[in-house]
C-alpha cells in the first residue's frame, strides 16, 4: 500500500472516530469499508489514540479465565437474564465456552429458570387443558390474567372462552362483573374486620368502591357479612344521633310520600330486583320512581344517579326522580332512554305536571 493511500485511510478513520467516539471495529468496516488492523498496526487502540478520543472501553483481549469469571459473575447477578442479554451485556459470545445457556448457569451455580419455563411451554395440550381446569375448580373467581401468568398459557389458545372452561370444568359461569363484585365485597368485609369503626365514606375511600351499591342494606350489611354488629355509639362519638337522623329521614319521606298521595297512587319502599325503591308513584297509567335523600351538608352524587337508574331498568320504568333538600346545578340526566330529574321537596307538584306531558 502506497504511503500517501495509508495517510488517507488513517485521516478517514480518524475523523469517522472522531465523529463517533463510542464507535466499534464492525462499524468502521461496515461505514468506511475499511479494515483497521490492516491501516493501524496497534488496532483500534492505535487508532483512538492518534484520533485524540479516549477509549469508550478496553480493547485488551481477554482470557479465557478472564471471560468465564465475567460471565460467571453476571449471571450470578442477573438470574433471569437470558442467552441474548448476557451476550449483550458481557459482549462476550459465552457459547464459545459453553455448550449452552443452562451449562453456564449451571457453572455459576444459578437455577436456570428460563428453562423451567420452556418446560412448561412445551407440555402437550392436554396437560394445560387439565391444569388450567384444576386452577378453576380450586377457585371459580381467578382471573385469565392469573391463569395465564401459573400455566405460562394463555387459555383462549386452548379454549374458545371463559363458559367453555367453567362447563368443562363442571361449575356455573361466574361472569366478569360478578367476579369484580365478590372481590370487592371481599375487600369492604375484611376492611371492616380490621377497622370495626370505619365509615361508609372510610370504607368507600380505602376500597375505591360504593359500599351502598354492593350490598343490599349498604353499610349494615356489610357489618352483618363481617360477623360485627354496626358501631351505633360511634355516630354519637362523631356529634351524629343516628336516631334523630333516622327520624328525620323518616320524617322526610314521609312528608313526601303525603304530598305525592294527593296526584296519585304512593307506593313505598317496594323491593325490586337490585335493592329497594323509596317509593314507585301511579298516575293516569304511567309510574316513576322516586329517591329520597335528606341531605343538609352534600349534594346528589352520580353513584346514586346511576342507583336510581338500575332501579329504573329493574322496573321497566323509563322516568325517576331524585327529591333532596338542596338541588344541584345540573337536575337533569339521560341515561340511555331513561330520564332522570332532581328535584328540591319544595318543588314535589311538579312531578304530576312533568309526567303528564310526558304522555
Amino acid at each position: 500500500m502506497l504511503k500517501e493511500e495509508l495517510e488517507r485511510r488513517k485521516e478517514k478513520i480518524k475523523e469517522f472516530i472522531r465523529n463517533n467516539p463510542t464507535t466499534t471495529h464492525k462499524n468502521i468496516k461496515n461505514k468506511l469499508r475499511l479494515k483497521v488492523e490492516k491501516v493501524y498496526s496497534g488496532g483500534m487502540a492505535e487508532a483512538f489514540k492518534e484520533a485524540g478520543v479516549k477509549f469508550p472501553r478496553t480493547f485488551k483481549i481477554k482470557t479465557r479465565e478472564e471471560k468465564i469469571n465475567i460471565l460467571l459473575e453476571y449471571v450470578r447477578k442477573n438470574p433471569k437474564a437470558g442467552g441474548h442479554t448476557i451476550r449483550k451485556a458481557t459482549k462476550i459470545n459465552f457459547q464459545t465456552i459453553f455448550k449452552d445457556t443452562k451449562e453456564l448457569f449451571d457453572a455459576a451455580s444459578v437455577k436456570y429458570l428460563r428453562g423451567e419455563t420452556t418446560k412448561l411451554q412445551n407440555r402437550k395440550v392436554e396437560d394445560r387443558k387439565k391444569e388450567i381446569i384444576g386452577l378453576v375448580k380450586a377457585n371459580p373467581l381467578i382471573s385469565i390474567a392469573d391463569i395465564t401468568v401459573i400455566t405460562k398459557t394463555h387459555p383462549y389458545r386452548i379454549f374458545k372462552n371463559m363458559a367453555q372452561i367453567y362447563q368443562e370444568a363442571g361449575i356455573k359461569l361466574i361472569n366478569r362483573f360478578e367476579k369484580r363484585n365478590f372481590k370487592k365485597r371481599m375487600q369492604v368485609i375484611d376492611f371492616i374486620k380490621k377497622n370495626p369503626l370505619v365509615t361508609q365514606r372510610d370504607i368507600n375511600l380505602n376500597c375505591k368502591t360504593h359500599v351502598q351499591l354492593l350490598f343490599r342494606e349498604g353499610i349494615f350489611d356489610a357489618y352483618k357479612e363481617a360477623g360485627l354488629n354496626y358501631p351505633y355509639e360511634r355516630l354519637n362519638l362523631h356529634g351524629c344521633a343516628i336516631k334523630a337522623i333516622g327520624e328525620r329521614a323518616k320524617n322526610f319521606e314521609i312528608d313526601i310520600a303525603t304530598k305525592l298521595s294527593g296526584y296519585g297512587r304512593v307506593n313505598r319502599l317496594v323491593k325490586i330486583k337490585r335493592g329497594f325503591a323509596d317509593i314507585i308513584f301511579e298516575r293516569k297509567e304511567r309510574k316513576a320512581i322516586l329517591e329520597i335523600k335528606d341531605y343538609f351538608s352534600h349534594e346528589i352524587s352520580i353513584s346514586q344517579i346511576k342507583q336510581l337508574n338500575k332501579y329504573l331498568e329493574d322496573s321497566n320504568c323509563k322516568l325517576g326522580f331524585l327529591i333532596c333538600r338542596k338541588k344541584p346545578k345540573k337536575d337533569r340526566f339521560l341515561m340511555g332512554d331513561n330520564k332522570i330529574i332532581i328535584l328540591e321537596d319544595s318543588e314535589i307538584g311538579r312531578i304530576p305536571e312533568i309526567m303528564d306531558l310526558d304522555l
